[in-house]
């Protein structure tokens, strides 16, 4: 008798000790998006999916962080095509740490997010007092579960909750990504199409 309570006191415990840690769910940022909705990603990066048109592949077009300008002591940062930046990658991979992204690179000023609002870039302030943990808690990323099985794969990026509001649009010499996209806001409105961004690692 006492043999065999000891042996179902063995198992309990390791059956307790197999059991994983419940993850804990994400935060607000990622409500009303679904079960598949997650706002931790140790590192990636970014791409553009064409939302109606032909794609090359079925990631997108790669994207980078490319300037949007400059103050005193500070630089902007935000989401461009690789193939209209001319310069080298300083930011290489991007983080979803609690709802806000954190770029990462080698020797780079700390970046953090700002506010995203309509008709305008995702962007991040760089310089050296930012803390990029404490960012915008704006972002959440969305496994792809179309249950018709025509995704891609690759989960999409949400900014205020909404995952269908990107476009790619003409700025300049570069291809912008552009939330809610809208006439009179310094890029070419009649340029734009619509793009799931999607995180690829």
């Amino acid at each position: 008798m006492f043999a065999f309570t000891a042996l179902a006191v063995a198992l309990t415990a390791t059956s307790t000790m197999a059991m994983p840690a419940k993850r804990a769910e994400p935060g607000p940022w990622c409500n009303g998006l679904g079960a598949g909705a997650f706002d931790e990603v140790p590192s990636f990066t970014l791409a553009a999916y064409n939302a109606t048109g032909p794609n090359a592949n079925s990631t997108g077009a790669p994207l980078v962080l490319g300037t949007a300008g400059a103050i005193d002591g500070a630089e902007f940062w935000h989401f461009i095509t690789e193939a209209s930046w001319p310069y080298a990658n300083t930011y290489t991979s991007i983080s979803l740490v609690n709802g806000t992204l954190i770029p990462n690179g080698e020797g780079t000023t700390p970046a953090q997010a700002t506010t995203v609002d309509a008709g305008n870039s995702l962007e991040f302030v760089a310089r050296n007092s930012a803390e990029p943990s404490k960012g915008a808690q704006i972002y959440c990323a969305v496994a792809d579960t179309d249950p018709a099985g025509h995704g891609t794969g690759h989960p999409f990026l949400a900014v205020n909750g909404d995952t269908d509001s990107f476009s790619l649009c003409q700025s300049t010499f570069e291809n912008v990504v552009w939330y809610k996209a809208a006439p009179n806001r310094g890029y070419d409105y009649d340029s734009c199409y619509p793009v799931k961004v999607q995180l690829i690692y």
